[in-house]
């Protein structure tokens, strides 16, 4: 009974192998075939190159895109349109370029213009205060108004209370001091008068033609910080280079002068110079420390 079972129960898909078997030897001849001819089926040239074809540029015409043009997408016309901006933001970039003069109390003394703006200063006079005070760019006027730009003989601020663009210019005088070279010495013509040894005497009414025009006065000499060795400080300006007949040479100073201190009072920056008018201005004498060929010596000058 147990053969006989066994001999009816037969391997799984044993009806299959056959198809099996056929499958797997057509499929090493197909591969073994194809190896055989691989190369003969490959090109052996580039295949030709078509030119571009332009059916589409000669099929449509320009009133395709007349629907483009006419809303001026990309300017067909070839005129840049003006940039879309704020009305109101155009009209206050319009008065920060355009800066008005000032009706503050501010007088303009003077300017000195360094080659860095941020280093140029002015010598402003509030009027109704005795006193003269030199701003740089950035600082404020007594709360009134912020120095924008310092330029000669005119300065550019920013009124605190309208935070409007204005400016002050010096005034225009139409009795300017003028210096000419060649004067002769002692001829009576000169305001200032050698009366002694570094000693001199000039009429207060003089004084004051040369320090209203104070921007004048300063582009008369060229002078640079003098600075101490080892440390670098500033101890005075040298005076390199300065007109025949100006006022540089009637008070005195030389060429490679160092002018070290006024009444005392240290020179050793281009601000404390320009402060020290004021002292010219009220002083009845004034003494000026210079530093020449290696020595200190003392110009003394009363004023009448």
């Amino acid at each position: 009974m147990t053969s006989r079972n066994s001999k009816n129960q037969r391997p799984p898909l044993e009806k299959w192998y056959p198809y099996i078997l056929f499958a797997f030897i057509g499929y090493c001849v197909a591969d073994l075939g194809i190896l055989a001819y691989r190369d003969k089926m490959l090109p052996q040239s580039a295949p030709p190159s078509h030119p571009k074809s332009s059916q589409f540029e000669a099929g449509v015409s320009r009133g395709a895109y007349n629907s483009i043009t006419s809303r001026n997408i990309f300017a067909s016309s070839g005129v840049i349109p003006d940039a879309l901006v704020d009305k109101s933001k155009g009209a206050e970039a319009q008065r920060e370029a355009d800066p008005v003069p000032s009706q503050l109390p501010l007088n303009l003394i003077g300017t000195l213009v360094h080659s860095n703006p941020e280093k140029s200063l002015a010598a402003i006079e509030i009027r109704g205060k005795q006193g003269v005070v030199s701003y740089s760019p950035g600082k404020q006027i007594e709360g009134m108004a912020e120095i924008m730009k310092v330029e000669r003989q005119k300065v550019v601020f920013r009124n605190l209370n309208s935070n409007r663009l204005e400016y002050i210019e010096m005034k225009k005088e139409g009795g300017k001091v003028a210096f000419g070279a060649g004067k002769p010495a002692g001829d009576g013509s000169k305001e200032v008068q050698k009366v002694g040894d570094n000693n001199f005497v000039i009429k207060r009414a003089d004084l004051l033609k040369y320090t209203n025009d104070l921007s004048s006065i300063l582009m008369q000499a060229r002078a640079v910080p003098n600075r101490e060795p080892g440390t670098g400080n500033i101890n005075g300006f040298r005076i390199l280079d300065m007109q025949p007949g100006s006022i540089y040479e009637q008070l005195g100073i030389q060429r490679m002068d160092v002018i070290k201190s006024v009444d005392g009072t240290p020179v050793d920056s281009p601000a404390k110079a320009m402060e020290l008018y004021n002292t010219l201005k009220n002083s009845p004498k004034v003494t000026l420390q210079v530093e020449r060929n290696g020595k200190n010596e003392t110009m003394t000058y009363n004023i009448q």
